[in-house]
């Protein structure tokens, strides 16, 4: 049996929800939207949305960078799952949300606020690739360890599309199925 790539089951970057560096998280929201009505029916929703600048990729805003952008504090400081795998317990956690009065106001005036952040301010940066040529069960390894729900896609050391999780999974499930 031949192994599958990458390249296989990637979404290219025509595909794909972009913007631009210069465009706001409210911006990148339309797009999404926009860019789902493409979609067909053996297609799962796109869940990122990648940045672009002078036409090449530098990062991805997904959905938990759009609701880290919810508070403009966690801009600035790492994510909770990095407290967590530092040791620290939830309920401290917690109290470090507290503290530091952390989601406070109504959530309408937050998405206001959030709408006119920079995307670049809020996104992932280019990071996280896999070559198009990787097998998938080279994907696969990158997804179990580093937990994401996609990754971005290279040829040359240029970005070129992304591979989802959500495809992976089908193709994963697939096989079992008819194993």
């Amino acid at each position: 049996m031949k192994h599958k790539l990458v390249r296989d089951l990637m979404l290219s970057l025509d595909e794909y929800a972009t913007i631009s560096s210069k465009d706001t998280i409210k911006q990148a929201l339309l797009a999404l939207s926009k860019s789902q009505l493409g979609l067909t029916q053996d297609r799962h929703y796109h869940r990122a949305v990648l940045v672009l600048k002078d036409g090449r990729v530098i990062g991805k805003l997904s959905h938990w960078a759009i609701l880290r952008s919810l508070e403009p504090k966690f801009l600035k400081r790492d994510d909770e799952s990095s407290l967590s795998r530092a040791g620290l317990t939830d309920e401290f956690i917690q109290s470090l949300k507290d503290t530091f009065s952390l989601f406070t106001g109504s959530l309408e005036q937050m998405c206001r606020a959030a709408g006119r952040i920079k995307a670049v301010d809020a996104m992932v940066p280019v990071g996280e690739s896999i070559d198009e040529d990787a097998t998938l069960t080279v994907a696969i390894r990158n997804f179990a360890t580093r937990h994401t729900q996609s990754l971005l896609v290279t040829r040359n050391g240029e970005v070129v599309g992304i591979l989802r999780l959500s495809d992976v999974f089908e193709e994963v499930a697939d096989i079992i199925r008819n194993s």
